[in-house]
């Protein structure tokens, strides 16, 4: 009787215990999935991959790009500074002294060729007027009566010593009216200005002159005040037509040999970083600069916009030929995210799954970059939305950290 009671009892302990395992297997089940669910990524194969579900693929966008392969060129990469074309650059000068009754333009002003920038007025310039004028109503005087003269003389009326007389009178008169013509064009005086100049010229003083622009520009430095007396020696103005400006460089005597005028260069300033914009190197010195050892060179850049500015600093990136031209693999610069010092690119397997590849860089190739070791040729790595799967790859990374 006790024997088969206590049988009775080990079987419903085995049958209690069996079930109640697999509602253990079955609560371990519903809460690995609901972890799942509750999570929009999950990693299948460890960091190497990232798989997003389609509820983490809402509103987010992505674009992909073939891995290529390319000829790099070797390249010489210096700094650079932006400069005003030299051939376009003016220091404004008075030719004759005189006080600013008026300043026009301000700093940074943008002005046209013949636009008055200061009004100045000048006792000497007032000076050389009226000789200018008294010598033109002396020659006019001068020339009526040497006509006088000669009609009478032919006439024989007046005699030879009054006809020489009158024809020496108009020869000094006329000499003096062409010296102090002369004199005001000398000091930059128009010559229309000239033609119509008049004694009683209407809120216009002989005294008063114009300082204007001679092409053009940007007012890049002012360098007078009201009331100032400002002379020839003096530059008040400095105008620059900045509609094309000079990439100025200097390149290392080492590699003189590779540089010629012509050569394709990239360049990207510092105000906008990853825009890299073509140029051509135009002029290269002949002077060698004993203290630093390089040769200084340009590239003239076209600038309508406005955007490059003189003072900015640039890279400059030089192509030049070589026995070092290679085939590479190349992808898009915006392929490449920064993670713990290393470089990762994201390869699509499939739509949502990402291999996470860490890759060796090599040249820049802008907008591209050369990969030493990493990717394959013909795989696809994403470019926009690489951002997003790396902060994916952080958040994943910090989570199993804190495990």
């Amino acid at each position: 009787m006790k024997k088969s009671l206590w049988l009775f009892l080990l079987i419903i302990s085995l049958l209690f215990g069996g079930a109640c395992q697999e509602n253990s297997s079955q609560t371990l089940e519903v809460a690995e999935e609901g972890a799942t669910l509750g999570n929009p990524y999950h990693e299948e194969a460890g960091p190497t991959q990232i798989s997003l579900l389609p509820e983490a693929l809402k509103g987010q966008t992505f674009q992909n790009e073939l891995v290529r392969r390319q000829t790099v060129l070797s390249e010489i990469k210096v700094t650079a500074a932006i400069e005003p074309n030299q051939y376009k650059l003016a220091q404004i000068s008075p030719r004759i002294e005189g006080k600013a009754i008026q300043v026009i333009p301000e700093l940074g002003d943008l002005v046209q060729a013949g636009q008055t920038l200061a009004l100045l007025d000048s006792i000497e310039l007032g000076q050389k007027k009226a000789e200018f004028l008294q010598a033109r109503v002396n020659l006019k005087l001068a020339r009526r009566n040497f006509k006088r003269e000669h009609r009478l003389f032919k006439q024989r009326i007046s005699s030879e010593k009054e006809f020489l007389d009158a024809q020496g009178e108009f020869e000094r008169n006329r000499a003096a009216y062409r010296a102090s013509r002369e004199a005001l064009r000398m000091i930059g005086v128009p010559e229309e200005e000239i033609k119509e100049m008049q004694w009683d010229a209407k809120n216009h003083p002989l005294s008063y002159f114009h300082l204007t622009a001679p092409f053009a520009g940007t007012i890049l430095a002012r360098n007078i005040t009201m009331g100032e007396m400002i002379r020839p020696t003096d530059v008040p103005f400095t105008l620059a037509d900045l509609t094309t400006v000079w990439l100025a460089l200097d390149i290392f005597e080492k590699d003189l040999a590779h540089i010629s005028e012509g050569l394709k260069i990239r360049f990207m300033v510092d105000a906008y970083p990853n825009e890299w914009v073509e140029g051509t190197l135009t002029h290269i010195l002949n002077v060698l600069d004993p203290d630093t050892r390089t040769v200084h060179a340009h590239a003239e850049i076209e600038n309508r916009s406005g955007r490059f500015r003189p003072g900015m600093f640039a890279t400059v990136v030089i192509r030049v030929p070589s026995s070092d031209q290679r085939e590479s693999i190349v992808i898009p610069q915006t392929a490449i995210q920064k993670v713990a010092n290393k470089s990762l690119a994201f390869v699509e397997e499939r739509p949502g799954t990402y291999a996470v590849r860490e890759v060796i860089l090599g040249t820049p190739v802008p907008p591209d970059i050369e990969i030493r070791e990493g990717l394959k040729e013909g795989e696809r790595v994403v470019t926009k939305g690489s951002f997003y799967l790396k902060s994916i790859l952080l958040a994943e990374t910090i989570g199993a950290d804190s495990d």
